[in-house]
């Protein structure tokens, strides 16, 4: 049996975590999550458990902390071997040149990790483990995906066990669920495409958990834990209706909690409405990402029309269900006016949480390829920070008034009056009181729609300034200037 530390360092329930955890349970090795934030002592806690194995679930960005914090426990403690998994590793594998990391996962986990720690904990080869990069006298052992996962409901249910720990998550009264793996769609901004190509001819990509397996999970946190709110993280949760409609059916008599879920505009109709109303859905997001319907589908390739984006906002109005809505801003080509037309539309379907980011061109997306080209080098990787909502490591000439105005787009799609205000504004130099405004307004949002505790609030709140500081202390040259080819 081998002792395994799953680190995080956010205070909230990871899934992929969680799942990794409970499969390595089920295989009879000792896996235990910790958070490595403030008011926690992750790195005492973990020596005095005295892994073998320490893994990190990080996407790009979130790969900083992970590094570093491997690099502290490993000066100390040389013969512990990490392993990264997660989004950054599966698409910049090249991380695994750093000295610190032992093993990447590319892929899904749980198979790839039981295998890797057996053989770490009983002896024997590791080069030929499916998903699995490793190093053998300066070489580095690339070995090809496994077959994905077919059935779901072989898999433990996810391990929340150690959250109970914190008291922040043990208290938390909203939990969440996924009920199936892969997205069916490919827009730019995104690396499901990457993923798809990785797991070409590898199995199904697109699966989902029995509604029986899924019901019978939440039953089991509903007795355990004080639940008021369910939210559901899948990518699109409505993407297969002879799947859903009998899930919601059952949904409504075995659990009958308010729930949130994502949808996407194009696939919104008031059968589907009326389906997710009854059923107990609260709360709806989707993407409108771009304001004009050009950039939002030949640059970004999202394939929804502005049409479907006001018969699904007209449909959640009339069913009296709060819907929140993504955009970004800093897009290939996009101008400040474009932007403008993003918060305008906004304005006019009025939701009840216009959220809005900062694009970051992510290892293994089309639109970093096009952004590239468009350049004419690479983009740096370790410059793109764990937040979104800071700023662009895309420098033009516009953008900082574009990273302005996302700080500022909640207050003009609620109130349009202020809007040749917000256009004045964004003119400034970036300030902390612009990121104050945003940190408050999606404070709200988190407590509205997600129902996250006021002390989580200041946390997210604490990291998020701690993230501006850094960032704008680091910021690639002035506007206008173009970052050096990454190397």
């Amino acid at each position: 049996m081998a002792k395994v530390a799953l680190v995080q360092n956010l205070l909230t329930e990871n899934l992929g975590l969680m799942y990794i955890s409970s499969y390595l349970q089920r295989q009879g090795h000792d896996a235990r999550i910790f958070i490595d934030v403030q008011g926690t002592n992750a790195f005492k806690d973990i020596e005095s458990f005295a892994p073998q194995v320490i893994g990190f679930s990080c996407t790009t960005g979130m790969h900083h902390w992970a590094l570093d914090f491997a690099r502290r426990y490993k000066s100390q403690h040389a013969k512990v071997n990490i392993v990264l998994g997660g989004p950054h590793p599966t698409f910049y594998p090249q991380i695994i040149k750093d000295p610190v990391v032992d093993y990447i996962c590319v892929g899904e986990g749980e198979e790839a990790l039981s295998e890797l720690v057996g053989v770490i904990d009983g002896g024997g080869d590791v080069s030929q483990i499916g998903n699995i990069w490793s190093k053998r006298d300066g070489e580095i052992i690339e070995n090809p995906v496994r077959p994905l996962l077919q059935d779901l409901d072989s898999l433990p249910f996810p391990d929340r066990s150690y959250y109970d720990r914190y008291p922040i998550t043990a208290r938390e009264t909203s939990k969440n669920f996924i009920s199936g793996r892969g997205c069916a769609y490919k827009c730019n901004f995104c690396a499901n495409h990457t993923l798809m190509g990785i797991y070409h001819d590898k199995g199904k990509y697109v699966r989902f958990r029995s509604k029986e397996n899924v019901i019978e999970e939440i039953k089991q946190v509903k007795a355990r834990y004080p639940v008021r709110f369910i939210g559901f993280s899948d990518d699109i949760l409505i993407v297969n209706r002879k799947w859903l409609y009998p899930f919601l059916d059952l949904y409504k008599r075995e659990i009958n909690l308010p729930f949130l879920s994502t949808v996407r505009a194009n696939l919104v109709d008031e059968e589907l409405v009326a389906a997710l109303k009854i059923a107990g859905c609260i709360s709806c997001v989707f993407g409108v990402e771009s304001g004009v319907e050009k950039i939002r589908n030949e640059v970004l390739a999202k394939g929804v029309k502005d049409e479907h984006i006001f018969e699904a906002a007209r449909l959640f109005h009339k069913y009296r269900i709060r819907f929140g809505t993504y955009n970004m801003v800093g897009l290939p080509g996009e101008t400040i006016e474009d932007a403008f037309q993003t918060v305008k539309i906004n304005a006019r379907i009025q939701p009840d949480f216009p959220w809005c980011s900062v694009l970051q061109p992510y290892p293994g997306t089309q639109i970093r390829k096009r952004i590239e080209a468009d350049l004419g080098h690479q983009l740096p990787i370790d410059e793109i920070g764990a937040s979104y909502f800071t700023t662009s490591v895309v420098r033009s000439k516009e953008i900082r008034q574009l990273e302005n105005l996302q700080k500022l787009f909640h207050l003009a799609v609620k109130f349009p009056f202020i809007q040749p205000i917000v256009r004045q504004l964004i003119k400034l130099p970036p300030n902390f009181l612009f990121q104050w405004t945003f940190n408050a307004c999606y404070a709200w949002q988190l407590m509205v729609r997600s129902r996250i505790n006021f002390f989580k609030l200041i946390q997210y709140g604490l990291a998020s300034q701690r993230l501006f500081k850094k960032r704008a202390s680091t910021q690639v040259g002035p506007v206008g200037d173009e970052p050096s080819p990454a190397s």
